[in-house]
């Protein structure tokens, strides 16, 4: 999921770098689809959605579900690498909170 999430960052700054004034919804819609980062994007979705559904059949959704929070930790990250994004303090934070409340859960 994290890599779908850096994919539609890449589909929005190539809509945004095509032109330049800001689009409608519409129009940012319809430059969307001649951008090929959403389709990767979309590929990854259905991918990771049958990974899933795997995942679902092994263990509770009670203990699966707090790990998908490690997308609000790894996406911001890779979004620094990547695109030069800047993490506050306060981002960092709440990492240690939501790596707690797992291990909380987890146990």
């Amino acid at each position: 999921m994290s890599l779908g999430q850096i994919l539609f960052k890449k589909t929005a700054i190539s809509i945004a770098l095509s032109s330049n004034e800001g689009l409608g919804l519409m129009d940012g819609m319809l430059k969307a689809l001649s951008v090929p980062w959403l389709y990767m994007a979309l590929c990854v979705y259905a991918v990771a959605t049958i990974f899933w559904l795997y995942i679902l059949q092994r263990i509770p959704l009670t203990l699966a579900y707090p790990f998908s929070a490690l997308a609000m930790v790894l996406v911001p990250i890779i979004a620094v690498y990547l695109f030069g994004e800047r993490l506050t303090g306060s981002y960092w934070i709440g990492v240690i909170f939501i790596f707690t409340g797992i291990i909380i859960i987890a146990r």
